[in-house]
């Protein structure tokens, strides 16, 4: 019996381990990249320009608009990209308004997780899914909270107002690359939009996850003295967003881990080239683009380009605080997959506890993403 659980058990870490390192199917998104990559940057070249650059790094907040129904056709991307849109702005004002106090701030990032994943998965506008309505919201809420909070106390106002005008932005420069054959997205022919929201029980369990991962996420940042307390949040909602069961939820916690040790790896070697004004602005268009289109192969190389393009934005103008947010990326990234991975296992042994078996087993294997 034991010679057999071994055997049973080297089996199953040989298939986690290939699922980390495998391609999966399907296309690079180039097209996707390319508008991913214009949507982010152009926000940051302008703003490069007019010599306010941190401005155009809130502002590229708003080119998030660009990531959403990206397999979709231009007519329906014409209706809904303004919702995406909409949605950024919404998220990154609710952030803004409850930045004076940490128990409200935790408070907006559960109602952001829970409406953004009803909208995203509920509607059909699908990947990434709630995870940037959350970005966006959190990085609003740093940037509005006082020093003594950890903030950048930035005058709250003008963050929604640079997220709109980096959706708007973002929102003319897909349509007029939609407008070009060779750099168009092909329609993959998925199931109409609808502001109909459904949402099976699977789809509500994973909403109850998120949710959860918010909460302990946000309740342990401070007392476990998180670098950036939402990038714990992140990567616990990540992992958790696009897993279907205990195993390939591991396997996305280890995918993350290990991208964002390689990105810390890539992100030194950015910055021996000094990175200011247009350099930078080239680099995050490059990391952008280079992001989209790997994430459907591999979340592993995805992470690869995320984490650099993360610390850049963080650390414009703080050169001596550089290792320090490099570290505080690593911890705060251990911390969030750490999190995930105990509510996971909550929720599971709850919702095993609720309903029957069967009805358990057929939560595990039914999946939000394939």
């Amino acid at each position: 019996m034991k010679r057999r659980s071994i055997r049973h058990h080297i089996k199953r870490t040989g298939h986690t381990v290939r699922q980390v390192a495998s391609l999966n199917k399907g296309p690079w998104r180039w097209a996707v990249g390319v508008q991913a990559g214009l949507a982010m940057g152009l926000p940051v070249a302008l703003f490069t320009f007019l010599e306010n650059q941190s401005f155009g790094l809130m502002a590229s907040l708003g080119g998030f608009t660009a990531l959403y129904c990206a397999a979709r056709s231009t007519r329906e991307r014409i209706l809904a990209l303004p919702l995406a849109a909409a949605g950024l702005v919404t998220a990154s004002a609710l952030g803004v308004l409850c930045s004076g106090n940490e128990w409200l701030s935790i408070a907006a990032l559960v109602v952001v997780a829970a409406l953004a994943f009803f909208f995203t998965m509920g509607s059909g506008l699908g990947l990434p899914g709630p995870i940037m309505f959350i970005l966006v919201a959190a990085v609003s809420n740093h940037l509005a909270s006082p020093v003594s909070l950890g903030g950048a106390a930035v005058p709250g106002y003008t963050i929604p107002m640079l997220v709109a005008f980096g959706s708007i932005l973002a929102y003319l420069t897909v349509m007029a690359i939609q407008a070009l054959p060779f750099l168009r997205n092909p329609a993959a022919g998925l199931p109409p939009l609808s502001l109909r929201i459904r949402m099976d029980k699977t789809g509500k369990v994973i909403t109850a996850r998120i949710v959860a991962a918010v909460i302990v996420a946000g309740l342990a940042a401070n007392p476990l003295e998180a670098h950036r307390a939402y990038w714990v949040v992140i990567a616990a909602v990540a992992i958790l967003q696009a897993a279907k069961d205990r195993r390939l939820t591991t396997v996305r916690a280890i995918q993350r881990i290990l991208g964002t040790l390689l990105g810390i790896v890539l992100f030194e070697g950015i910055l021996f080239a000094h990175p200011t004004g247009f350099l930078l602005v080239l680099i995050i268009m490059v990391l952008q683009f280079a992001t989209e289109v790997v994430v459907t192969r591999n979340y592993v190389l995805a992470l690869i380009f995320i984490t650099p393009l993360a610390l850049a934005n963080t650390t414009v103008g703080h050169a001596n605080n550089v290792p320090a947010t490099m570290e505080g990326r690593v911890l705060d990234t251990l911390l969030g997959a750490a999190i995930a991975m105990l509510v996971l296992w909550i929720v599971e042994s709850l919702w095993k506890k609720i309903y029957k078996p069967s009805n358990a087993r057929r939560f595990t294997e039914a999946g939000l993403n394939k």
